[in-house]
């Protein structure tokens, strides 16, 4: 199912990881996500993790970069298709790279090279060879650059329409193959011919980064005060950009010339810049972290979000149902007692039809209320949700049916003395309850278990409301 009033708010999340708007994306993905849990939006949920964890990754925040990677992959086996699956891969790419876990980064570039080519996506295609050849290159396998290098530029010729910033970046990687193996004869020409392309003044990262390469090119060619020149212009296109982290390595490799030129009054200044750079990167660090902090605090809270209920603020079905699940399989195995309490508004039909449905979302929360004042004890071992319209379900891991009848007889009695008015208007409100348990780990599984349960509740429906009965073998 899709929403179409949530596609502007994914063309929305588009744009701001675009400016590069982080803090703004990840607050904007953090309702879309909320909407299009609601809504069962497929597609704005699978935007939402995906752009957040662009986001994530983009102000350091590796570990929520992570988990919202997860949370794509997990959906998009579920809701996604393969386009999805290759979003997927591209963001990990970046996350292993950046935690320098290289080895898993090519096994998702395979991944990515496998699904996009059986795509026809050779954009995608020849960004998975390119990353490869940057990967190779950061483990001082040239060769390996060079070839993976090679092969994305082939990959982005087959694409239409023709796009050259994707071969520019292509070419980057190819040239800094080049400079890694001390190729002059093709690194030389290519840079220059590089350097010399009208892409450069629309794109001022790729320009520092070619100018950064030209340096290092020329340092290995030993011409020291060439390559302070070029260090120098991207430098000065760093911080256009505010590239800081492509900045610091630009002023690292500026303070190594000046040395090797013996140069102490543009080395001290080169020296100073650099302090003043690494105070400002500090200073990021700070408000970073700060920010990070913030985020989880989003993320925690979207997360409690996406298993609650919105109208009764109790766990929703699925939440309840992968809870059930663990406990019961450990009970299984252990021998040990699960409960299942199921409880049912009498006349929740008559009281919406009568009263309105107002009426009955506020007699369903005071009930909500009340079970959870009287049943619920223990956040670790019990769970109480709602199943589904006004059917509740209380889950007690380690309880057996006698232990829990004491609790469900005390809650008949405090909903009993219940009165609830809407518009000055009183609601006769009762509850009819079910309860079985899982036999001593006979039963492992949830619909097992519920099931009995939620024919001990028929069978206090049938015998007059108002009360609660225990599954029995009869009823089977």
């Amino acid at each position: 199912m899709t929403d179409e009033l949530l596609t502007p708010m994914r063309e929305k999340a588009l744009k701001l990881r675009v400016e590069g708007r982080y803090k703004e994306l990840i607050e904007h993905c953090d309702v879309l996500l909320e909407k299009g849990l609601k809504q069962q939006d497929h597609k704005a949920v699978l935007c939402a993790h995906i752009h957040h964890a662009s986001a994530f990754y983009s102000i350091g925040a590796i570990e929520e970069a992570f988990l919202s990677v997860d949370a794509h992959l997990q959906h998009c086996s579920q809701y996604g298709d393969e386009n999805e699956q290759l979003n997927g891969i591209n963001i990990l790419v970046i996350l292993y790279d950046y935690n320098k876990e290289y080895e898993k980064a090519k096994e998702a570039l395979k991944r990515g090279i496998e699904l996009g080519s059986r795509l026809k996506h050779w954009n995608m295609v020849s960004n998975a060879y390119s990353n490869y050849s940057h990967i190779c290159a950061s483990e001082e396998d040239y060769e390996g650059a060079l070839e993976n290098g090679l092969i994305g530029l082939e990959m982005a010729e087959r694409y239409v329409p023709d796009i050259p910033i994707l071969k520019f970046r292509v070419k980057l990687n190819i040239a800094n193959a080049y400079v890694g193996l001390g190729d002059s004869e093709h690194a030389g020409p290519m840079i220059k011919e590089m350097l010399a392309d009208p892409i450069l003044s629309t794109y001022v990262r790729e320009r520092a980064q070619c100018y950064d390469l030209y340096g290092r090119f020329l340092v290995k060619t030993k011409e020291f005060s060439s390559a302070l020149e070029a260090f120098d212009i991207a430098k000065n296109e760093a911080l256009e950009i505010k590239d800081l982290l492509l900045l610091k390595e630009i002023q690292e490799r500026r303070c190594d010339l000046c040395e090797i030129l013996d140069d102490r009054q543009l080395g001290f200044v080169v020296q100073q810049e650099y302090i003043k750079l690494l105070k400002t990167l500090q200073e990021q660090e700070l408000a970073m972290t700060a920010l990070k902090l913030e985020v989880k605090h989003n993320v925690a809270s979207i997360e409690r979000n996406a298993k609650v209920d919105y109208l009764t603020r109790l766990f929703n079905r699925r939440h309840l149902e992968e809870v059930a699940a663990n406990w019961l399989a450990q009970a299984a195995e252990a021998g040990s007692s699960v409960s299942c309490i199921a409880l049912d508004l009498d006349n929740f039909k008559s009281i919406n039809d009568i009263y309105g449905h107002l009426a009955g979302d506020e007699a369903l929360r005071k009930i909500c209320a009340i079970c959870r004042n009287v049943l619920w004890r223990s956040d670790s071992t019990e769970l109480l949700a709602r199943y589904g319209g006004d059917e509740l379900v209380f889950i007690l891991n380690g309880e057996t049916l006698d232990n829990a009848k004491d609790r469900v007889t005390k809650l008949l009695a405090e909903i009993q003395k219940l009165r609830i008015t809407f518009n000055e208007k009183p609601i006769p409100v009762t509850v009819s309850i079910g309860m079985a348990d899982n036999a001593n780990g006979s039963y492992s599984r949830f619909a097992d278990v519920f099931y009995r349960a939620d024919q001990a509740l028929y069978r206090s429906k049938a015998n007059g409301k108002n009360q609660m009965s225990a599954f029995e073998s009869s009823m089977r």
